[in-house]
Order: structure tokens, then sequence, then C-alpha cells
């Protein structure tokens, strides 16, 4: 019985994020405003489970960012510049994962602001404006995301220069 009412706030939460998409401006409808107020305590318990989640990927993210950029890509960019080897491309990509990675820390740190400040609303009260704050944090969320993915672009493209020196290297030993 636990497990379907658990269920049933999260399709709940799920169905109020999917309306927050949906919707290109604030415009509740009072059985929508009634759903956020009824269900305002399982939805902040949702909106507490997401940010403890993200808030634990946030922290490996960035340990796994900041590991690979100085035990892999900082050494090999020193090395291969102490060894004079055309490096330009893959110093851009560090510089790029750099401020990627001040971007995605910057980004996480303004939706983290704004996860807690909706989690404190009253939204029995102020269904409307928690709406609102609702609608903010998803597009902060998304931006966050990005940050993800485009750092993942860098790693790879990285990986490729990595890969391409690689096979100039097995040409010259040849």
């Amino acid at each position: 019985m636990k497990n379907i009412k658990i269920y049933l706030y999260y399709i709940i939460f799920l169905f109020i994020c999917i309306v927050a998409i949906a919707l290109p401006a604030v415009a509740l409808s009072k059985e929508q405003e009634s759903t956020i107020t009824d269900h305002c305590e399982s939805i902040k318990d949702n909106l507490r489970l997401i940010q403890k989640n993200d808030a634990r990927t946030r922290v490996y993210l960035g340990g796994r960012y900041e590991s690979i950029l100085n035990k892999y890509v900082m050494p090999l960019n020193v090395s291969l510049v102490e060894n004079s080897m055309s490096t330009a491309n893959m110093i851009e990509s560090q510089n790029m994962f750099t401020a990627g990675k001040t971007r995605f820390a910057n980004d996480y740190v303004n939706y983290q602001q704004r996860l807690e400040e909706l989690v404190s609303m009253d939204c029995r009260n102020d269904a409307v404006g928690f709406y609102e704050k609702l609608e903010d944090v998803r597009t902060r969320r998304k931006k966050v995301e990005q940050d993800v993915q485009e750092l993942r672009k860098i790693l790879d493209e990285y990986v490729g220069l990595v890969v391409k020196l690689k096979e100039r290297l097995n040409e010259k030993t040849k």
C-alpha cells in the first residue's frame, strides 16, 4: 500500500514537471493549483530526493572532472610541450575543458540554490509561485545537464586527438 502511494505521488510529480515543460507561461488551472496544494509535501519530498541524488552526482562528476584534468590531460600536455611536440589542439581542448568544468560548477551552484528555495517554499499557500520556481529550477537543471554533455564532448574530442597522436608516434617509430 505504501509503495502504491509513493508511486502515485511520483506520477503526480512527473505530471507537474511535464506540465511545466508544456506551458510557455505560468497559467495554472484551478485543478493544477489544487493538485500542487493537495500534494505539496509529497512533491517536496520528491524534490528533496532529487536534491540529494543530484548533490551526490555533482560530487562524483566534479571529482572525476578534476581527476581527469589533473591526472591525465595536464600531465600529458606538459610532457608534450616539454618534448617540443605540436599540441595546440590538445591545449585548446584542455582550456575548453577547464572553462566547461568551471561553468558546470557555477551552473550547478545556481541550480542547487534555486532548488533549495523551491523546497523551502510553502506550496500549499502559493501554488502559482511554486510552479514558477519549479519552471526556473527545471531550466537550471537542464543547463547543468547541457554542461555535462559539453564536457563529455570535449573529452571525446581530446581522446580522439590522443589516438591520432599515438598513431603519428607509432608511424615515426616504424
